[in-house]
């Protein structure tokens, strides 16, 4: 028998990606949720797919996802009869747009709300943390509701052009949510904003459990506690030095008649050893439980700190001595 080869992909594990992808149903509910326009040859689960398992193929720009399409079998990757011709920059382009459209974040939570039910996810505590990415070069919006690029402080707390990014997720660091936001947009501000729409997820779901917020100290204001109590959560941070009752617990806990927890530790081997001291305040109005938390091996590191000072400050002391 004379077998010819017409041509030979590399899909690689994109296979297993697709695999996973279709098992879950994601491109029927992606396509339930923005239906197929039928002019077009291309659906939007069709550029979803497309533009993610590119992005783990190592990313090409949207212009040349037409040419990377080529090189892998998207009639097994995606679906029968799809043609890498129609993954143009436009399709794509028109894809992305209807997605918006139809509200990006309720595609993405209604499609996370599906995975984490499907496969029996954790939906008890979730943590939530930002970053930013530095950008250069003259940026216009089109409109006040687009995206600001524009001035902020990054984490080394420098002024700069920048974006930020938002990530919620579960306890096994499987994302919950997430978001691209404003460069100037606070972590103050978008701790209760996050709150908010993590809570219409869990509504959406009709799973209106207590929950567990964890995020930094930014989260400890007047608002995130108040959208902690209406969201039906409970926030965990960690309380800032500056503020009255943290510097009371401190206070507190470094009395002698304080009556601390057994040391304890939490790693099988070589672990820091802990132990915790637990008082009640209030603060906005809202009832709090501070922890204080001391660690053995941050002992150790702040007594060699010490040490350092200690002999840096005595080699100064020899210095004038000797003038």
């Amino acid at each position: 028998m004379n077998v010819q080869v017409k041509k030979v992909y590399r899909n690689s594990y994109l296979n297993i990606i697709s695999a996973l992808f279709k098992k879950l149903g994601l491109p029927q509910l992606i396509d339930h949720l923005v239906p197929v326009d039928p002019q077009c040859q291309t659906r939007v689960s069709d550029a979803v797919q497309a533009i993610l398992y590119n992005v783990f193929d190592g990313r090409q720009a949207l212009v040349h996802l037409e040419h990377w399409a080529q090189e892998v079998d998207c009639e097994k990757l995606i679906r029968p009869d799809l043609h890498p011709s129609w993954l143009n920059d436009d399709a794509l382009a028109r894809h992305l747009d209807r997605l918006y459209e139809a509200g990006i974040h309720n595609v993405i939570s209604t499609c996370l709300i599906h995975i984490y039910r499907k496969e029996g996810l954790s939906l008890r505590a979730f943590h939530a943390d930002t970053t930013d990415k530095t950008v250069y070069g003259a940026y216009e919006s089109a409109s006040l509701e687009a995206l600001q690029i524009t001035h902020g402080y990054n984490r080394h707390h420098r002024w700069q052009k920048q974006i930020g990014f938002g990530l919620v997720g579960n306890e096994d660091g499987i994302p919950f949510y997430g978001d691209v936001h404003d460069g100037s947009l606070p972590d103050k501000t978008w701790n209760p904003e996050v709150l908010s729409r993590v809570h219409e997820q869990l509504k959406q779901a009709k799973i209106e459990d207590e929950w567990i917020y964890v995020a930094d100290s930014a989260a400890m204001t007047k608002e995130t506690l108040a959208q902690t109590k209406a969201a039906n959560a409970f926030l965990i941070t960690r309380g800032p030095s500056s503020l009255r009752i943290v510097k009371t617990a401190l206070a507190e806990a470094d009395a002698e008649d304080t009556t601390w927890s057994d040391p304890f530790t939490l790693a099988e081997r070589n672990g820091a050893t802990y132990r915790v001291w637990e008082t009640a305040s209030t603060y906005e109005g809202h009832p709090v439980r501070l922890i204080v938390v001391e660690s053995s091996a941050l002992d150790q590191r702040k007594g060699k700190t010490l040490e350092k000072e200690r002999t840096k400050e005595a080699e100064l002391l020899r210095e004038e001595q000797a003038r």
